[in-house]
């Protein structure tokens, strides 16, 4: 557990980068490779700036505390002022946000519970600064059937529904893995700081074991991203092959890199990249931080 609100601001910023800075993931930009309108620098850029934020979203006790929704509008904005791109942390201020309310938690399945718990309280003005935010970071999702992100009624809906983000996450298709994480309290992430925490424990190289983290995660969820781009086939196809190469490891481990780095390329020229396994990966870190994890 954390010791202070700062420690909690500090481990969420440091899981954005150290999970930008891993290389090679299939697909994501890290400090290998860029893309053309979103580059390593830009994540950089948007983790640091976030510091003040995740700090104010620790103050849970504050009578000036802030809801889940302006925070995360205030996080896209904050991070803004400081590059030039688009959608480069918006899933992940969707995660961590909550998180870091429920920083001083005893355990990270305890952290994933409470942050679930804390949406359900949210309210739908919550909802409304979400989309604000969605709407100002250009964040790309799939079409949803109840209050669309990109449909011009759903902030009319929002308000006469009394829509908080709790129900309108429930209502995400159920391919939105992020969506489903914030109200299934957090289950992929837990389950993914369990695993880099035991990865370390064994290789001791934080780099190596982060990746193989984001190889288990595409590996059992086929990333919203890839399936709003391309098709459910191809995310069936990405998150097998990402199976094939957990599963039969060699016993050499720039041997395994270098079969990772091959898949990475391949994405990257096919333009597929799983950017919501990136975000569950950072959340990941984060509560691998707040169970002790040190390198």
């Amino acid at each position: 557990m954390f010791e202070t609100g700062k420690d909690a601001a500090v481990a969420a910023v440091l899981s954005m980068l150290l999970e930008v800075s891993a290389s090679p993931k299939a697909g994501n930009v890290d400090r290998e490779h860029n893309f053309e309108d979103l580059r390593f620098e830009h994540f950089l850029a948007s983790a640091t700036s976030s510091f003040p934020v995740f700090l104010k979203a620790t103050a849970t006790n504050s009578t000036r505390s802030e809801g889940c929704g302006e925070l995360i509008l205030k996080a896209v904005k904050t991070s803004m002022r400081w590059h030039k791109a688009q959608n480069v942390h918006f899933g992940a201020f969707l995660l961590l946000i909550p998180l870091l309310k429920s920083w001083n938690s005893k355990s990270p399945k305890e952290a994933g519970k409470n942050a679930s718990s804390i949406l359900k309280e949210s309210t739908y003005e919550d909802s409304l600064k979400l989309l604000r935010a969605f709407r100002l970071s250009s964040a790309r999702v799939m079409d949803a059937e109840n209050l669309n992100l990109r449909s011009n009624e759903t902030e009319k809906l929002i308000r006469e529904r009394d829509v908080n983000l709790y129900s309108w996450m429930k209502m995400a298709p159920k391919e939105n893995i992020i969506a489903k994480e914030l109200v299934e309290e957090y289950r992929i992430s837990i389950k993914g700081s369990e695993k880099i925490k035991r990865f370390f424990e064994e290789f001791k190289d934080i780099n190596y074991s982060i990746i193989l983290c984001y190889y288990h995660i595409l590996s059992e969820n086929l990333d919203p991203l890839i399936i709003s781009k391309f098709g459910k086939d191809t995310a069936e196809s990405v998150s097998k092959r990402a199976g094939e190469l957990i599963r039969n490891p060699s016993n050499d481990i720039y041997q395994n890199l270098r079969n990772f780095q091959s898949f990475d390329v391949e994405l990257i020229k096919r333009g597929i990249n799983p950017g919501s396994v990136a975000d569950l990966t950072i959340s990941s870190i984060y509560l691998a931080l707040m169970d002790g994890l040190r390198f």
